[in-house]
This record gives C-alpha cells, structure tokens and sequence, in this order.
C-alpha cells in the first residue's frame, strides 16, 4: 500500500516538485539571457534612447520607419542572403557527405571526426584574424599565388566589390562543417544497418545507399540544418566586424554587424533605439525564415506522401 502510494505521488518521472527543481536553473538561465534581452529590444525599439543616456520617452515607430530609407540595410541583407546560400548549398551537403564517408568505417575515422571539430571549439576572433592575414593583399593567399605564378588571380579580398562580401562569410561556413559532421554522424549512427545491407543485396552504389537510404533517414535533422542555416545567416557577425568591420563602404555589412555598428561608438554616437529595431528585424526574419522552412519540409511530406 505504501509503495503505491509512493508510486502515485512521484509519478513515472519524480515528483512533479523534484522536475520544478530540475528545470530551473536552465529555464533560469534561458529566460535571463535569452527571453529577457529579447523583450528588451522589443521595448527600446520604440523610445528614445540614443547615446548613452537612457530615456523612456515614447518614440513610436519612427526607428522603423527609418530604415525604409536606409541604404545599408539591403547591402547587409544580401550578404544575409549570401551566408545563407553558404550555409544551406555548401555547408550542410560537405557535412553530409563526409558524415557519410565516415560512417563507413574509414580508416582513421576518429581522427578525421576530430580535425574537422576543431575550428568548432577554437575562438573565433582568432580564426578571424587569421582569415584576415591570409587575405591581405601583401600576404597569404596573394603571395601564395605570386609565387605559383599565378598572379592574375591576385585580388583585394577585404576590399574588393562582389569579392569581399563572400570572403567574409566563408569562414564562419568553413568552420560549421565540423559541428555538422558530428550532428549527421549521430544520426547516422541511429539508422539500422539492416537498410543499408538491403540496399548492398540489391545492388546500390555508394551513391544510391546516400540517396535512397541515408538521406530519407535523415529528413528530419535535415529540415533542422536548413532552418537553422538561416538562423546562422541572420546572426553572422564575427568575421565581418573582425576582418572588415562591415566596410568598406559597408558592403561586407549583415544585419546583426550593421546593430553592433550602431551599438559600437566609431565616428558617431551610439543609438540603442535604431540598433534595437534592426535586432527586431532580424528576430522576425529569423521566426519568418524557420516557420517556412518547417511549412515547406511538411508540404514536401504530403506531397510524396510521407
């Protein structure tokens, strides 16, 4: 009789007071510096608070409005764009594909799992001045191909229009290999490996195992990669404010280094109130982004009925 009652009160998870003890410090900490800050913007975007002196006077939605007539902003959202394009077309295919390689019991697997997680884990105000050595014009890459002989190719990466706005992005989508490998391997890991011995029976390739086996598989952690791709996209800043601080001329510019440069003191004062509303635009992008990358995996699943 006790014991059932013990049974009843705990539940098949713990007593529901153990689960609140449980889950607090991470809600905590998720609504401290996440949900909070999140308002905050919400709230700073529509008063007057430039400078460093806080104000509350209400300034409705001239922040807004303002960047109607910015001609930054389409500048950074193409280079959104491109981080995206990075991200979703290279980024996320590389990872699955060496995922995949590795999965088949390569030689030396751990090793490989290893290197490519390394820029995961290393800072990336390092990587980013590393970047920035290697594409200067005197050093690095330039100097590699003057020595090949191959001075044609020589560019202003930092510089250049239509060239830095890619150089600055390809870092940061270099680095995410490493963390999608690990991702797609521990999916790949959860397939049965009677499909892919079914698959051998019949005959299938490397390449049809991929297509046919591993990638319908892995659907769903796919749909995650591509929302989260755009997610990435929108936040990217590192590279740009470290390599270029968003110039020249703004043209290496994102969203989120165009709010640090409105945040940042540089040959103007700071404005919380317009870097605030650009944090809300690229919130609400993000939210629009991730909601129809979902409403797109689900009609695709309809329609091939899945």
């Amino acid at each position: 009789m006790n014991r059932r009652r013990i049974m009843f009160r705990t539940g098949r998870y713990g007593s529901p007071l153990g689960i609140l003890l449980f889950l607090l410090p991470g809600v905590g900490m998720y609504t401290l510096l996440e949900l909070y800050p999140i308002l905050q913007s919400f709230a700073y975007s529509v008063i007057g608070w430039q400078g460093m002196r806080p104000t509350w006077q209400y300034a409705g939605l001239q922040y807004y409005s303002r960047m109607l007539s910015d001609s930054v902003i389409p500048k950074a959202l193409g280079n959104n764009l491109r981080a995206w394009f990075l991200y979703a077309c290279v980024q996320i295919p590389v990872a699955s594909l060496l995922a995949y390689a590795l999965s088949r019991k390569v030689h030396g697997a751990s090793l490989f799992r290893t290197l490519y997680f390394i820029p995961q884990v290393t800072s990336a105000t390092l990587l980013a001045l590393l970047f920035r050595f290697l594409l200067t014009t005197e050093y690095g890459l330039n100097e590699l191909l003057r020595r090949l002989g191959l001075g044609n190719l020589i560019r202003p990466w930092l510089s250049a229009n239509g060239v830095v706005q890619w150089t600055t992005n390809l870092p940061d989508a270099w680095v995410g290999v490493g963390f999608w490998v690990v991702v797609f391997l521990a999916a790949i890991s959860g397939i049965p490996e009677e499909l892919f011995e079914a698959a051998q029976l019949d005959g299938a390739n490397a390449w049809q195992e991929l297509r046919y086996v591993m990638l319908p598989s892995l659907s769903g952690i796919l749909v995650f990669a591509n929302a989260n791709a755009i997610i990435n996209a929108l936040g990217a800043y590192i590279y740009q404010f470290v390599m270029t601080q968003g110039g020249p001329l703004h043209r290496s510019e994102t969203l989120a280094s165009y709010t640090l440069y409105w945040v940042w003191p540089r040959a103007h004062l700071p404005d919380w109130g317009y870097a605030s509303a650009l944090a809300v635009l690229q919130f609400a992008l993000g939210i629009a982004g991730s909601v129809l990358v979902f409403r797109v995996a689900g009609w695709s699943k309809d329609r091939v009925g899945v």
